[in-house]
């Protein structure tokens, strides 16, 4: 199915982005189930669109489908970016207690599945997850717990340095990758719980994680992490999404799409907002300002920050106005238009 004006979809990611170091794709799956390659990141292309940014791709298509972002790496240097978090029982009615350190792909998706299992399995947070840049250089992962105080709990034994092999790391189809450790307390009445989990990679970075919590529920303080990982890429489609005021979008469309001597046209206004390659793909839209608007606000549904494209603007030296003195009333007005001419 084709659609009139291309739109926007975002695709996050975890490659510590460097094209000295990644070849990236994108791939739609067939109706055959195979899947196809659309284009490289990097290729100049007048049919699709990628913006590589560090968490996220944003894709320009004018077609529905499955699509599907793919990293290759070039060298052992390619780095990607893997979350790290512990997790422990809500409540403990016996001498053994267990810790589950996962080491997962940095996309929210990802964490989002180890969290809905935690749930289930009525685990809690025990500290505030962390990043590790995990190379390309086929070395394994070491896990350790540290620091455990001695006379009050023990570990089991085997359990206290896990390694994981390279390439269960790496790949990241299978089920979310997590370490579980044993330990006891000597007895009933130790109710506290301190230790290190240190996260490594052999020749690689490393990461440390401070437990400190107590095995009663009561006692325990809450992380409040989840509510934060929630808004990391919001999913919010149609009239919730963040949209620049339909008026405001007709203003610059209508200036930026004619062309102009001084070349303060919507060349520049993509070279200000950081889209300096593959401009060739905007010059066939018929409306190459709203395109670029497009992905303007793909990039921008987190913070809906309109001052950074109020500078731009006043940049270029076409328009002065100053987005952000607009009144809510008016935003909420633009809005109503735009959703009438639009069917909303």
């Amino acid at each position: 199915m084709l659609v009139t004006t291309p739109f926007a979809l975002t695709i996050p990611h975890c490659a510590d982005v460097s094209s000295e170091h990644w070849n990236i794709h994108l791939k739609k799956r067939t109706q055959q189930g195979k899947w196809e390659e659309v284009m490289s990141v990097e290729d100049e292309s007048t049919s699709c669109y990628c913006l590589l940014d560090p968490f996220a791709c944003h894709v320009l298509l004018d077609s529905f489908g499955t699509y599907a972002l793919t990293g290759e790496p070039i060298t052992d240097c390619a780095v990607k970016q893997l979350k790290v978090a512990v997790f422990g029982c809500m409540s403990c009615n016996s001498l053994d207690y267990n810790l589950r350190v996962y080491c997962v792909d940095n996309t929210p998706c990802a964490f989002q599945e180890v969290v809905s299992d935690e749930r289930h399995q009525g685990g809690q947070l025990l500290e505030e997850p962390k990043l590790l840049h995990f190379k390309g250089n086929t070395f394994s992962l070491q896990i350790s717990v540290l620091d455990i105080p001695p006379f009050l709990w023990r570990i089991k034994p085997f359990t206290a340095c896990q390694e994981v092999p390279f390439s269960r790391v790496w790949s990241s189809n299978r089920q979310p990758l997590h370490c579980a450790f044993s330990l006891e307390r000597y007895t009933p009445t130790t109710t506290q719980l301190s230790c290190k989990i240190c996260i490594r990679q052999l020749k690689g970075h490393e990461q440390i994680l401070q437990v400190q919590t107590s095995i009663l529920e009561s006692e325990r303080e809450t992380i409040t992490f989840f509510a934060q990982e929630d808004s990391t890429f919001p999913a919010q489609t149609g009239p919730k999404a963040f949209k620049i005021p339909y008026s405001i979008r007709q203003r610059i469309c209508a200036t930026f799409d004619t062309p102009n001597a001084k070349g303060k046209d919507w060349q520049m206004l993509a070279q200000k907002n950081s889209i300096n390659r593959n401009l060739s793909y905007f010059a066939t839209q018929s409306s190459p300002s709203a395109v670029i608007l497009n992905l303007w606000e793909a990039r921008h549904q987190q913070d809906g920050d309109l001052d950074s494209l109020a500078c731009a603007l006043e940049e270029i030296g076409r328009t002065h106005t100053k987005l952000s003195n607009i009144t809510e009333s008016q935003l909420e007005e633009a809005d109503l238009n735009y959703g009438r001419q639009n069917g909303l």
